[in-house]
C-alpha cells in the first residue's frame, strides 16, 4: 500500500462519502477507499481489511451556535417525535456558545435517515444552530485515522 498521510486518507474518505451519498455505510466507504488505494498501486492483491458491523441504525448529531432558551428541548423533541432513542448526550455552554453531541438510535423510527436528518437540520436552523448529522460508522471511519 502506498504511504499516505492523514490528510490524504481523510480526503479519500470524504470523497467516498460524497460518492456514496445516502448509501454510505462504514463498510461501503471502507471498500471504496480500499479500491482507490489499490488503484494507486497497480498489481496489488491485498484483500480489504476486516470491517466492524455497520452502525446503520445509529447516528451522530452535532450542533453548535449561540446559546438560547429551548435548544436542548427543540433538538431532543424532534428526535422524540421521530421515535428515535437518544443513547448518549454531551453538551457544553461556553459563555454564550452552545455545543451538543448526541448518539441516537433511529432503528425504531418510521422515518429514513434522510428524513430524520432533514427534520433535525430544519429545527437547528430555526434555533440558529449549525447541525451536522452522519451515520455512526461514517463518523467512526473518518475519526479512526
Amino acid at each position: 500500500m502506498p504511504d499516505l498521510n492523514e490528510q490524504q486518507i481523510r480526503k479519500l474518505v470524504e470523497e467516498a462519502v460524497n460518492q456514496l451519498g445516502s448509501n454510505a455505510s462504514g463498510t461501503a466507504v471502507e471498500q471504496v477507499v480500499h479500491e482507490a488505494v489499490q488503484r494507486m498501486q497497480p498489481g496489488s492483491v491485498t484483500p480489504p481489511p476486516p470491517v466492524q458491523a455497520p452502525g446503520q441504525n445509529r447516528i451522530i448529531v452535532t450542533a453548535f451556535g449561540k446559546n438560547r432558551t429551548g435548544i436542548l428541548a427543540g433538538l431532543t423533541g424532534v428526535l422524540a417525535e421521530a421515535n428515535c432513542d437518544i443513547l448518549d448526550l454531551s453538551q457544553k455552554i461556553l459563555q454564550e456558545f452552545f455545543t451538543i453531541m448526541l448518539l441516537v438510535d433511529i432503528s425504531s423510527s418510521s422515518l429514513s435517515f434522510d428524513q430524520v436528518k432533514e427534520k433535525v437540520v430544519q429545527t437547528g436552523d430555526t434555533l440558529g444552530l449549525k447541525v451536522i448529522i452522519q451515520h455512526e460508522d461514517i463518523f467512526n471511519t473518518m475519526h479512526r485515522v
